[in-house]
């Protein structure tokens, strides 16, 4: 695949991420006196690579404070290179994902950026074969924030799936469509 077309369905993936993200914020901020502590992570399946594409769209302000209780240097943020190295290090910790066999699958972390508000973790996995149910696991900023929600969008779950992780429900299933065509 050329550069830019990954940049053009990167962009889409950003915009997408970052429209769910505000309006799943907005939504929360209107019943809560502060803002609420969510990050959503968007998995797509791509037909062209055979892979599952993995986006984690991570508040700026959650993710400066992650890196705090890390311990990390005060000039390690999430606007510097070693502080998104450190971020996706964080997802690639707090995140599981298992085929319907229970076997651990392993996502490779690609790239991560900073846009806007959010910092965004890219994650690839090649297509699992199996037909199944498949689990999710995350305690991501669980130890942060009491009340972090993880919610993990599959768009190409039968039927499309988003599912809500945190500290008292930190593993979720989602029935894939079968492999998608290469």
């Amino acid at each position: 695949m050329t550069e830019p077309s990954i940049a053009r369905r990167r962009l889409r993936q950003r915009a997408a991420v970052g429209a769910a993200c505000l309006a799943f914020i907005l939504g929360a901020q209107i019943t809560q006196a502060h803002r609420a502590h969510v990050t959503l992570t968007r998995v797509t399946a791509n037909p062209r690579s055979g892979q599952w594409e993995i986006v984690h769209a991570i508040h700026y302000h959650d993710a400066l404070r992650l890196l705090a209780v890390r311990g990390v240097r005060d000039d390690v943020q999430p606007t510097s290179v070693e502080g998104r190295a450190r971020l996706a290090l964080e997802v690639e910790r707090s995140f599981r994902w298992f085929a319907p066999n229970g076997v651990l699958l392993q996502p490779v972390t690609v790239g991560a950026e900073l846009e806007g508000d959010n910092v965004y973790v890219y994650q690839e996995l090649p297509a699992p074969t199996l037909v199944g149910r498949y689990a999710v696991e995350s305690t991501w900023m669980h130890d942060v924030f009491p009340e972090q929600v993880n919610n993990v969008s599959v768009e190409f779950a039968v039927p499309r799936t988003t599912v809500r992780l945190s500290r008292q429900q930190t593993r979720g299933e989602f029935t894939p469509f079968s492999r998608p065509p290469h």
